[in-house]
């Protein structure tokens, strides 16, 4: 299978997660997905944000709704075309598919991770310089690191 083809199943696979949610929306919510206010479609157990007495509900919108969609698609279509490129022999479209429909979600849960990830190493970098600073006093015989020398040229009376 080649990259584009590869990425077009992609793109399907995007769109299919858009009409589910969209199914989910109007079967469990009774509403159109841009006026549901909770968090995720997909859990049952959450409840829609209250709705205020003015005309706008809060909520972003058809318009909002549709970019965000077409942002699924795209990167469904992106992820399937890089994956297709890189292995486009072991690649069918049912594959293409699913990896169209997966990408958007895997970018998500990497995004979340990446900053807990990072804050870890800033620690683990601490605790390491700490532990070296701690060996290197611990260490019978060592000495202290070498004075920097006078600028002045005159050595200590």
């Amino acid at each position: 299978m080649d990259w584009l083809e590869g990425a077009l199943w992609g793109a399907v696979g995007g769109f299919a997660v858009e009409a589910v949610d969209y199914m989910i929306a109007v079967r469990r919510w009774r509403k159109l997905p841009w006026k549901v206010g909770a968090p995720s479609l997909n859990d049952p157990k959450a409840a829609p944000a209250p709705q205020s007495a003015a005309s706008d509900d809060g909520s972003p919108g058809v318009v909002a709704y549709l970019i965000a969609a077409g942002l699924r698609v795209a990167v469904g279509f992106v992820g399937a075309a890089a994956i297709t490129a890189s292995s486009g022999d072991a690649m069918t479209p049912w594959l293409a598919f699913i990896v169209g429909g997966a990408v958007p979600f895997m970018l998500e849960k990497i995004t979340l991770f990446v900053p807990f990830l990072v804050g870890v190493t800033r620690e683990g970098f601490k605790v390491m310089q700490a532990q070296a600073a701690a060996e290197r006093q611990a260490q019978p015989g060592s000495r202290p690191p070498a004075a920097s020398p006078d600028p002045s040229g005159q050595e200590g009376s």
